[in-house]
């Protein structure tokens, strides 16, 4: 219809018809260009504020299940440690306690950092709709960051294997039936670990005296130090990157209000 009355205008030669009718077509495009603009921006707004939402749910995830982990470190070490102080003790006087503290502190706890919404952001190239550079910024480094403290807390040391297979196979068995793991779901469905205060476990004398015998003829006071000084950097590095975990929250929280 305004092409139509723009073209009318042309022939008739009414230059101030064709002069406002293509300021209104102007007008209207320009409207439509900026609504269109600001649907964009309201949308890509709102990805970024479900995206950070999303991290901080993650965040709250890994914060709870590295002070778990703090507390597993602790207590393995703790039974490393009543290892050592045994070890200065005759051979003969040593038994079921003994055994216990050796084998929990051989315990593991196998875990991954997750990651899914910021691997996701990456993954689909969204990066962009977190428009705030230094957000991004900051996301990046904290990734970046946290990879070699929990490639230590991920790491084994020998000493695991070691006890492993030293220590006979139904002791074993005994306390891992005795001292079984304490596991707790959490609301996002994943699995606390702990270890048991305490544990009872049922072996024959001989069996004991066996398994004591083989301990030290194995000489595990070396790599038991060096695992009980792998358990300080686990705890320790575990804080840290609690530490780390609780100062990106805070700021995307403040970004979100």
């Amino acid at each position: 219809m305004i092409l139509r009355r723009i073209s009318d205008a042309f022939r008739k030669q009414d230059w101030f018809t064709v002069a406002v009718e293509t300021l209104i077509v102007v007008f209207g495009v320009f409207i439509g260009l900026q609504v269109n603009t600001w649907n964009e921006a309201r949308v890509q707004a709102q990805t970024a504020r479900v995206y950070i939402e999303r991290i901080r749910e993650d965040l709250a995830a890994n914060q709870e299940d590295l002070e778990q982990r703090a507390l597993y470190f602790t207590q393995t070490r703790d039974h490393g440690l009543a290892a050592l102080a045994a070890l200065d003790q005759p051979p003969e006087t040593l038994g079921e306690d003994f055994l216990i503290d050796v084998y929990q502190a051989s315990q593991i706890l196998p875990r991954t950092f997750g990651r899914d919404t910021y691997d996701e952001i990456l993954s689909v190239g969204a990066v962009n709709a977190i428009t705030d550079v230094s957000v991004r910024k900051l996301l990046a480094n904290f990734y970046r960051g946290i990879e070699a403290p929990l490639a230590v807390v991920a790491q084994s040391v020998p000493y695991r294997e070691i006890v492993r297979e030293k220590l006979s196979y139904p002791a074993q068995v005994a306390i891992r039936d005795g001292c079984a793991e304490v596991s707790i779901i959490n609301s996002a469905g994943e699995p606390l670990i702990s270890l048991p205060d305490d544990c009872d476990i049922d072996l024959d004398p001989n069996e004991i005296s066996q398994s004591v015998s083989a301990l030290i003829d194995a000489d595990i006071r070396g790599p038991l130090v060096r695992r009980i000084s792998d358990l300080d950097n686990k705890v320790l590095l575990s804080r840290r990157v609690i530490g780390r975990v609780k100062a990106l929250d805070s700021h995307l929280e403040e970004q979100q209000q």
